[in-house]
Formats: C-alpha cells, structure tokens, sequence
C-alpha cells in the first residue's frame, strides 16, 4: 500500500482525501465551487453542535430537564453534518473520473468502517 492510512497531524481529513485522488490543477478548479459551498454548511452545523454543546453544559449544570432535548439538538445537528458529508461526496462525482470516484466511495466507507478497528 502507498501513503499513509490516515491524515498526518496538521493535515485535516478533506484535505488527505484530496491528495490520496490525485486531482489536477482542472479538478481543482472545478471542484472550487462544490468545496465552498460544503465548507459553508459544514462550519454552519459545526456551530450549531458547538452551541448545542454549550446549552447541554448549562442543562448539566442548571437545569437537567433540558438534557435531553440539548442531546437531541447536538444528534441532530450531528446528523445533517454527516448527510452534508455524503451530499458533497456524491456531489464530486461529476468532477471526477471514475477511479478517483471508486477511490473516493472507498475512502469514505473505509472512514465508517475502518479495516484496521478503529485505532
């Protein structure tokens, strides 16, 4: 096997998977739009976990009644992170050849289900 299995400290997972397809400067470029708009939702519902976060410390903390419904808010949030994630995968397809798909689908699955058990 070539390369790491996993990201290298300092490089976040997005981009690994970039490199592991192997785009060129054209599928750089044309993936631009796709990429900015997922990073626009993803940081949307990485606040909106980060304030259900909060509100569940408080209801820790204050008023244990709003426990459940913060955990709630926190899994939901969760996720529509995570069918954002798959939007934006299946989303890539029209960009990449079908071995840097294939590789694509493989990489993510193998994010969900790691061979190796999970580290």
């Amino acid at each position: 096997m070539v390369g790491p299995l996993r990201p290298q400290p300092g490089v976040s997972g997005h981009e690994w998977i970039h490199k592991q397809l192997g785009l060129g400067p054209d599928e750089q470029k044309a993936l631009e739009p796709i990429e900015t708009k997922f990073a626009q939702r993803k940081q949307n519902l990485m606040d909106e976990i980060r304030n259900a976060n909060k509100e569940l410390a408080e209801a820790i903390r204050q008023d244990r009644a709003r426990v459940s419904a913060a955990v709630e808010r926190i899994h939901h949030a969760q996720g529509e992170l995570q069918e954002a994630t798959l939007e934006h995968v299946f989303e890539m397809k029209g960009v990449l050849s079908s071995e840097q798909y294939r590789k694509l689908l493989n990489l993510t699955a193998d994010e969900l289900n790691p061979v190796n058990g999970g580290e």
